[in-house]
């Protein structure tokens, strides 16, 4: 069985470069044929050959869990632009089954990170080319993918409550990754931010 990394290069593979570009908002160059995409405000470059992939410079270590994104997004962009309306993972297709997981893993640590530390928090989101936005105590909009924004919030604990994180999905986001995939990539955003 292909793991998610091999699948997602299969895919790339037996998929036109040109139509991945346009509908992923991603840069062909048929010239040297390689497909040039920001993701978490990097620049990486994806040879249509091999699907190797090259990040260019950036605060934050590439993982595994990165190269599989950008190929996932690569193949499976649906042309869609965002929406600007939020979902949150509950409300992704069968996210409702993956919630508390991702909450322990995504927010209750971006929670933890950087309650009473607002400043903080937006400096980390705009380092991956993030903008404040008027949600929550603290929030950013950051463009993942070209197509693909997410919104990222934290909210202060006091006396009564503790400090609560949020990530919060264009409604465009399941036409683009599926709901497994949109865990990880909340997750990667995360360790990007608490990095």
């Amino acid at each position: 069985m292909l793991d998610a990394y091999a699948a997602a290069l299969e895919l790339f593979l037996k998929s036109e470069p040109a139509r991945m570009a346009m509908a992923g908002g991603a840069s062909w160059d048929p010239g040297v044929r390689v497909l040039r995409l920001r993701y978490c405000g990097r620049e990486f470059t994806v040879a249509a050959a091999n699907g190797e992939i090259v990040a260019g410079p950036g605060h934050w270590k590439v993982t595994r869990n990165d190269l599989t994104l950008v190929l996932q997004y690569l193949v499976g962009a649906s042309g869609l632009p965002p929406r600007g309306q939020w979902l949150s993972f509950l409300e992704l297709p069968e996210g409702g089954h993956h919630y508390r997981p991702f909450q322990a893993e995504a927010l209750d640590p971006l929670a933890r990170r950087f309650d009473g530390r607002g400043e903080e928090f937006l400096k980390a989101g705009r380092l991956l080319g993030g903008e404040e936005a008027k949600m929550a105590d603290a929030a950013l909009v950051i463009p993942v993918f070209p197509k693909l924004p997410v919104a990222v919030l934290l909210w202060h604990g006091d006396e009564e409550f503790p400090a609560r994180a949020g990530i919060l999905y264009d409604a465009v986001a399941p036409s683009h990754l599926s709901t497994a995939s949109l865990y990880v990539l909340g997750c990667e955003l995360v360790r990007k931010m608490l990095a």
